[in-house]
Parts: structure tokens; sequence; C-alpha cells
């Protein structure tokens, strides 16, 4: 869920913070907080004083992604994406969050290997897989596929669906 203002927050944010955003709401939906925070490079921390309750991630260095969560429904109340700016606003006017940018899969293992602080070099001998093909596949020259999905994954420590689906939503009801 996002607070109503985001839509206005968001046309004034860069385009790389937007996908980081993206890239945060797809780890947030299949990892739950503890995906959250083994991204080493998102910072996050719960908020103290008036934001008691809340959490800061940093999809940039002056941006924050301020949220909560619901533990027994895992849902995220986003209720900004702003240049860390804590000034408490009213809990009222959430909606379901909405794409407002697209991320290849390229940019989805270039996004989450700098958030975790990683050279290519450094994922390459991380993972087996060759310097020269990491960066094919961050340009979107080369096709992920699973097995290199699994272990790319495993190395920065986040859901494969992450990387391999972009912005997929889970389904709410369970098929039957």
């Amino acid at each position: 869920m996002e607070h109503r203002r985001l839509d206005r927050q968001l046309v004034k944010t860069p385009r790389e913070v937007l996908k980081r955003y993206e890239k945060w709401k797809d780890i947030a939906r299949l990892s739950g907080p503890p995906g959250v925070r083994l991204i080493t490079g998102f910072h996050d921390e719960a908020l103290t004083g008036e934001w008691k309750g809340f959490r800061s991630c940093r999809p940039g260095d002056q941006w924050r992604i301020i949220y909560r969560v619901v533990s027994e429904r895992l849902t995220y109340y986003v209720e900004a994406v702003t240049p860390h700016d804590y000034r408490r606003q009213s809990m009222k006017g959430y909606r379901p969050a909405r794409k407002r940018v697209s991320v290849s899969v390229g940019e989805s293992v270039r996004i989450v290997r700098e958030l975790q602080g990683l050279s290519q070099n450094e994922l390459a001998q991380r993972t087996g897989i060759s310097q020269a093909t990491i960066s094919a596949i961050e340009n979107d020259r080369v096709r992920l596929g699973v097995e290199r999905a699994k272990t790319l994954a495993a190395a920065l420590k986040c859901h494969p669906g992450v990387l391999v689906f972009p912005g997929w939503v889970l389904p709410t009801e369970a098929a039957a």
C-alpha cells in the first residue's frame, strides 16, 4: 500500500531511485522484511521518536523509503519516498502500490549487486560466472536463465524471483 501523496513525490524522484524503489518492492513482496534487511545497500533501520514503529530504507544516498509492516498480513505501508525528510504526515490515504518504472532483468541484477556493494569481479568470484557474462547479463545481451538466476540470487542474498521477474506480483489467493 502506498500513500496517495507518493504520486507527487515520485514525479520529482530521479529515475535510478525509482528503479531501486521498484526493486525494494520486489524484494519486500518475495522475501519479506528479512530479505530487505539482507540487502546491505538499503541500510534498513528502525526509526525512533514520532516515527516509532516505522522503518527506513535508502534507495539512494539521500533518498529514504519510510514504511511500516503490518505483520499479520505482511502488508507494507509506504509513507514516503523522500530526500531524507522525516516530517510526520497523516496516516490516511493509502492505496495499493503501482509500478512507476520498468526494470529489466539485467537492471535488476545490477541494482541488487550495487546495493550489496559488490563489483562485477567480486560477484564473478562468488558465483563462478565470468565477469564478461555478468556484464552481458546486466546489459541485457545474454539471458539470465534459471541456473544462473539461482546462483546469482544466492550470492546476492535475494530470492531468484527478484532477479528473474522484476515487478511480478504474487497472487493474493492460492489456486484451488
